[in-house]
């Protein structure tokens, strides 16, 4: 299986991952945020700036993503740890097309323009199907953030 396969499945089947971070006394915190694009250029998704979550990524750049989808047999689990770094507003409104949660988490027009967009630009993946037993191991690597 290919690294796009295994992020389409990621975008277009989960949709959301559960990511985690540390503060700054190092404690864990996770919390469950839509995956944008996930693409051979990384995983991006957003959040505003006035979160913790923004406060601890911007601390300290280092995520994991861990996310499971189950249809009657197949049961697949995803897993990235990797770095992410800010790229702005450029890809704001491609995050917003068709994203079912933001109306529910920047339910104001003027909170979803004060998002941004992270991108996760490097790191090491782990592809599970459960019920059939392939593991695949994979990598993040993009230089830039153009698509």
């Amino acid at each position: 299986m290919k690294v796009n396969d295994i992020l389409r499945i990621l975008k277009d089947d989960i949709k959301v991952g559960i990511f985690a971070s540390v503060d700054a006394e190092n404690k864990p915190h996770a919390r469950h945020i839509h995956i944008g694009v996930a693409n051979e250029k990384g995983i991006f998704f957003m959040t505003d700036p006035k979160t913790d979550f923004y406060k601890q990524i911007k601390q300290n750049p280092y995520v994991a993503i861990t996310a499971k989808t189950e249809e009657t047999y197949l049961i697949q689990v995803i897993r990235i740890e990797g770095k992410v770094r800010e790229v702005g507003r450029e890809r704001l409104e491609e995050m917003l097309a068709g994203n079912p949660y933001v109306k529910h988490v920047y339910p104001d027009k003027e909170d979803q323009q004060g998002a941004c967009v992270f991108q996760l630009y490097e790191g090491d993946g782990f592809y599970h199907s459960m019920t059939q037993g392939h593991r695949y191991t994979f990598e993040i690597k993009a230089d830039d953030i153009e698509q």
